[in-house]
């Protein structure tokens, strides 16, 4: 009898965008409304403070908001924070789905960064109570070939010659850029785009570091969800008992919204750090390993992150334990490098 060989590999999971057919329309559609970018090193020796909408925003908010030049945040974070009385100077959001309108649909007097993937409802909501919109650009992976531009001028050359009558190029020199970079190029002036992780606060990392912050501190990044009471012996992963329980018994806002809270997804992942029992999700734990490493590449006193948080919980696991984690894959197979 022959043994047939046990190969582990790793579960895969995709994570889809309910409004990724959308993209390409949204980009065009605020491009038309686009006033203002995001400029490089316009906020050259500030300390920002991003906000994410974790629980642990609670605690620490009046403390490190009032610190800061400016105040970020992020999604639900920016109205939580005005309504308790905190000091908020931004509303920060890369959601493409609609319910940031309801989200958002006070319009507290703050400035607003949005990415210019968002949703054109909530441009036209911002716009018709007289916001400032500031637009980013936003990595999203619309999947469709790279396109061939000229590397010396970006203008288009149909028969080898520039189209552009004062451009000083003289030589077509052939590169490829991907397909969403050259949407960007096209329609808004330069700005940044941001890639870092899957959630707002790490896409909101990338743009504090392009305007130039002397110092950013994170807070209500938990990318963790609480438990107020264990797991049911029966609520086992996809059942309705585990989507009762993810309702009834977690916690991953501040404003008390729970996991699946705004439509969220009921896919979650649960390990043990340190002895201690981590409730998260696909996103949110790759998110973590991406603050962590941002940090160990910019280093505390650069990157801070206040509370009782997942990057927290990873700060000093070697580069081993954090290749045991969920980490992002491209369609060959190759897991995402930070770098």
């Amino acid at each position: 009898m022959t043994a047939t060989p046990v190969i582990n590999t790793p579960p895969e999971i995709s994570l889809v965008n309910p409004v990724k057919e959308h993209f390409e329309a949204f980009i065009f559609g605020n491009a038309l409304k686009c006033e203002q970018v995001a400029r490089q090193n316009s906020a050259i020796g500030q300390t920002i403070v991003i906000c994410g909408a974790g629980p642990s925003l609670a605690p620490h908010a009046a403390k490190w908001t009032a610190r800061g030049d400016q105040v970020w945040g992020c999604n639900s974070a920016m109205p939580w924070l005005l309504a308790h009385g905190h000091k908020c100077t931004h509303g920060f959001t890369i959601d493409q789905t609609p319910h940031m309108v309801d989200e958002w649909f006070d319009v507290p007097d703050v400035n607003y960064l949005v990415a210019s993937s968002i949703h054109p409802h909530l441009t036209e909501l911002l716009l018709a109570r007289g916001r400032s919109l500031t637009f980013f650009h936003n990595y999203c992976g619309i999947d469709k070939p790279p396109v061939a531009i000229c590397a010396t001028c970006d203008h288009d050359h149909p028969d080898g010659a520039c189209l552009v009558e004062s451009c000083s190029c003289l030589v077509y020199e052939k590169t490829t850029v991907l397909y969403e970079d050259w949407l960007y190029m096209g329609l808004y002036p330069g700005t940044v785009r941001c890639g870092s992780g899957l959630n707002s606060v790490t896409r909101a990392i990338d743009l504090a570091l392009y305007v130039g912050a002397e110092r950013v501190v994170v807070l209500g990044a938990d990318c963790a969800i609480q438990m107020t009471a264990p797991r049911p012996s029966g609520a086992y992963r996809g059942s309705l008992a585990e989507r009762q329980w993810l309702k009834d018994h977690t916690v991953m806002h501040a404003d008390g919204g729970d996991a699946l809270a705004s439509g969220a997804t009921a896919t979650t992942l649960e390990g043990v750090i340190d002895g201690r029992v981590w409730l998260t999700k696909p996103d949110m734990i790759i998110s973590a390993v991406w603050m962590e490493k941002w940090r160990r590449s910019l280093g505390r006193k650069k990157l801070t992150f206040i509370g009782d948080t997942l990057p927290n919980a990873l700060q000093g696991k070697d580069d081993a334990f954090l290749a045991r984690l969920p980490a992002l894959v491209t369609s060959d197979g190759h897991v995402m490098s930070f770098e």
